[in-house]
């Protein structure tokens, strides 16, 4: 089940986070940040912050999209900044409520998806194009 995210997920989405990261070496994550970053996304409506739940509500996922100004144009740009979700099913709910969420908001004009080819299962791609992103050159882009 998705739902979304309120201030009592931070930590179980900062741990989700923390776990992404575990295949970049390089990468020194901070770890307040982050849960400054998740809280505002959270309780912004700026932003979308939704969760993947087990029977018990226990957050199993997350969808994350942050929402910027566009250097190229009037309206607002939507990253997501993170997609995980171990419960079968979710992760394609959370990406379609995203869909919904952006279609709903004429002030962002496109939703972006940077692959991490490496470290991601390709069928989450494919997904993504079934949902309606379309891929220009190393991104997939979601136009509003």
């Amino acid at each position: 089940m998705i739902r979304p995210a309120t201030l009592m997920d931070v930590e179980a989405i900062w741990r989700i986070s923390i776990f992404e990261t575990r295949a970049y070496r390089e990468l020194k994550p901070d770890t307040k940040k982050i849960r400054d970053e998740i809280t505002q996304a959270i309780s912004s409506a700026r932003h979308f912050a939704w969760v993947s739940v087990d029977v018990h509500n226990d957050v199993q996922g997350a969808l994350i999209g942050l929402t910027s100004d566009n250097l190229w144009a009037q309206r607002k740009n939507c990253i997501v900044a993170l997609w995980s979700s171990v419960i079968v099913g979710d992760g394609a709910k959370l990406l379609r409520e995203l869909k919904r969420w952006v279609q709903s908001r004429r002030v962002i004009r496109v939703a972006g998806l940077v692959p991490d080819s490496e470290h991601i299962d390709q069928r989450a791609y494919k997904l993504a194009e079934r949902i309606g992103f379309r891929r220009y050159g190393g991104t997939y882009l979601l136009y509003n």
